[in-house]
């Protein structure tokens, strides 16, 4: 019975409760949030509206350190530092291949 009121759970839910494992959870959450950058952003800076621009990549930037501060609190494994800096340096990477795509929209 209980078995069954777990499996009713919807996707989002059973991300967040980490059921799909550490990695997977996170870089699905990252992918969300970059994606919503994207496509946000890019309206933004199409339309001009620098200020919202430069919001969306704080927010973005924010959004990203909480991700990390999870990872962090979550990682049950050797060698925490190591993990945690290859996944910033990926995630700040992608940040910055996602902030030139944006501006790509500059005519």
């Amino acid at each position: 019975m209980e078995s069954e009121a777990l499996d009713d759970r919807s996707f989002m839910s059973k991300l967040l409760a980490g059921e799909y494992g550490l990695a997977i959870t996170y870089w699905a959450l990252y992918f969300f949030g970059a994606g919503l950058f994207f496509v946000f952003g890019s309206r933004a800076v199409d339309a001009g509206a620098w200020i919202s621009y430069l919001a969306m990549v704080g927010g973005m930037l924010v959004y990203t350190f909480i991700l990390i501060i999870g990872i962090r609190a979550a990682y049950r494994g050797p060698q925490l530092w190591k993990v945690m800096s290859r996944t910033s340096s990926i995630f700040m990477i992608i940040n910055i291949l996602v902030g030139i795509t944006t501006l790509g929209f500059i005519y």
